[in-house]
């Protein structure tokens, strides 16, 4: 056998063995796509593909996530199912991603701690968890890597400078958050310019690039604007103004609690990231690519004062920090086989997977199929994320940012959404709405009258979802009510004089927004419930959470 051979085998072996080592982290992973729970910010993402769908859909910027599943709405299946469809194409997109990592790595280290550095990625605690999501990260990860990738390693001919420029273009339509790889970017620059033997010729291509880059962002944009009702920049505008003064006004680290679980969730990366500056203050390498992979590693610095840095954002900001960190990889494979740190990776996925609850996935599946045999025609109604994308949603998205804006009176308060029209729903699933209808008094999340007006005008119907009602307690002898949701309503357990007209319990009554006058006709608690004879399921909920934390 020539020595050829005898060399070939091992690393025959070592592609094998790392081939089999990504296949099982993907089957994993796959697993997670079909069977985590949703996400209340998927729903809501969910919920903007069907107001795009529908034609309500107002926002220029970071909603490409909802023009480009303009179909999901289409498919025949549930909420649940939808986003499952979605998170194959976005596990797709992270794929793309995880081999641009390699890609990229490999143009630095050797082709082992290149592809290492991508497992490190994909296996990670936050990425493996929501490095699918059906979010606007994985998407524009994917954009960014690929503009990234091409800039590093083509001959920046005009064709790679187009598809660099669309990528980035896209990129910047998906989320505004581009702007946190500006470093990646201008690092991978530096170091084609210092290495060219044309200076002057990249620097041209590298201009070429950001001209165009930008030239189809705003084509893109202006182009999304088109399809606007009203065909102007507004959303736009607002958008990046809203983000600019409640983005970034909480002070460092506002998110750190996610970032120390994250370093738990995976801690060999979490220390190939730390590790990588000072390995690379003792590697030979050239000073252009010290700064470039430098460069690569900044945008992590976004978690100190970005104050949306959850989970599901460090599938969008860590691909570019693996890409410097496989400076790392090399280091500790001088110490470490490749095989060994291949198994603690996937251990570390498998450990996740293992420790994912699935039982929520089937709730939030009754709770959707509950909701649609009460209402088979859609109602409006108020709830935390928009988990009935089917349904209009009658108020703002209640995330942290949204409340805030609540408070200070950007978003529409519940009692307004109530003047305007008649939501006969609340599904109560958030830690917010289910206090203020159960607990001891309104939450105070809530404005005042919107606390009150809640737990005044919705009754229990199935689980989680409540209806427009009023309950008359037996010791109620006479009372004043207001009506906020109006239509037919039935009453039930006992008879009363409403208005002055005496029902029968089973009667049904229309009842008008505003003022109405209850009156005790016989002994008992008396209900009043939206709609003729309301349907409840034949099954009963199962309780427990419908969402979980990240």
């Amino acid at each position: 056998m020539s020595q050829a051979a005898t060399i070939s085998v091992p690393k025959l072996e070592r592609l094998s063995w790392l081939a089999a080592a990504f296949a099982f982290a993907v089957l994993l992973q796959l697993e997670l796509v079909i069977n985590r729970p949703i996400n209340w910010d998927e729903f809501f993402h969910l919920s903007e593909a069907h107001a795009f769908h529908e034609g309500r859909l107002a926002e220029v910027l970071q909603v490409f996530y909802a023009r480009a599943f303009f179909w999901l709405p289409m498919l025949p299946v549930d909420a649940v199912d939808q986003i499952r469809i979605a998170r194959l194409f976005m596990f797709g997109c992270e794929l793309f991603t995880t081999y641009a990592i390699y890609a990229m790595a490999g143009r630095f280290v050797g082709r082992m701690p290149a592809a290492l550095a991508a497992l490190a990625y994909l296996t990670g605690g936050y990425v493996f968890q929501h490095g699918f999501s059906y979010r606007a990260d994985p998407m524009a990860a994917a954009f960014l890597m690929g503009a990234l990738w091409i800039i590093l390693a083509s001959r920046l001919d005009t064709r790679a400078i187009l598809l660099a420029a669309i990528l980035a273009g896209l990129a910047v339509l998906t989320t505004i958050k581009v702007v946190f790889y500006a470093p990646a970017f201008a690092g991978i620059a530096w170091l084609r310019w210092s290495e060219a033997a044309d200076r002057k010729g990249m620097l041209l291509r590298l201009a070429a690039f950001a001209g165009a880059a930008v030239a189809f962002a705003l084509l893109l944009i202006g182009a999304t604007i088109l399809t606007l009702p009203d065909a102007n920049g507004g959303s736009a505008a607002r958008t990046v103004s809203t983000s600019v003064t409640m983005m970034f006004d909480q002070g460092l680290f506002p998110t750190g609690i996610y970032a120390l679980r994250g370093m738990l969730f995976a801690p060999f990366m979490a220390l190939l990231v730390l590790a990588t500056p000072f390995v690379l203050a003792r590697a030979q390498l050239s000073r252009p690519q010290c700064v470039a992979l430098i460069a690569l590693l900044m945008p992590l610095v976004s978690i100190v004062f970005y104050r949306n840095s959850y989970p599901y954002f460090y599938a969008y900001i860590l691909p570019p920090v693996m890409v410097g960190a496989a400076i790392a990889v090399k280091a500790v494979q001088a110490h470490i086989s490749a095989g060994i740190l291949s198994l603690a990776l996937l251990a570390n996925a498998a450990t996740i997977s293992l420790t994912t609850s699935r039982p929520v996935l089937p709730a939030q599946k009754q709770v959707l199929a509950a909701a649609g045999e009460i209402f088979p025609e859609p109602v409006a109604y108020f709830d935390y994320p928009g988990m009935l994308a089917d349904f209009p949603k009658a108020n703002f998205f209640m995330t942290n940012w949204g409340m805030r804006k609540y408070r200070i009176g950007q978003e529409a308060s519940f009692v307004d959404a109530m003047s305007r029209e008649t939501v006969p729903l609340l599904v109560v699933n958030h830690v917010i709405l289910a206090s203020n209808q159960t607990g001891p008094a309104p939450s105070e999340a809530l404005l005042p009258e919107d606390g009150r007006a809640l737990r005044e005008a919705f009754i229990p119907h199935w689980g989680p979802l409540w209806v427009a009602g009023r309950r008359f307690s037996a010791a109620t002898k006479e009372q004043t009510f207001f009506i906020h949701a109006p239509g037919i309503y039935t009453l039930e357990k006992t008879s009363a004089r409403i208005d002055g007209h005496v029902y029968a319990p089973g009667q049904t009554l229309t009842l008008a927004r505003g003022a109405h006058r209850f009156e005790q006709n016989s002994a008992g608690e008396a209900v009043l419930r939206w709609g003729s004879h309301l349907t409840r399921p034949s099954w009963s909920f199962a309780d427990g959470p419908i969402f979980e934390g990240f």
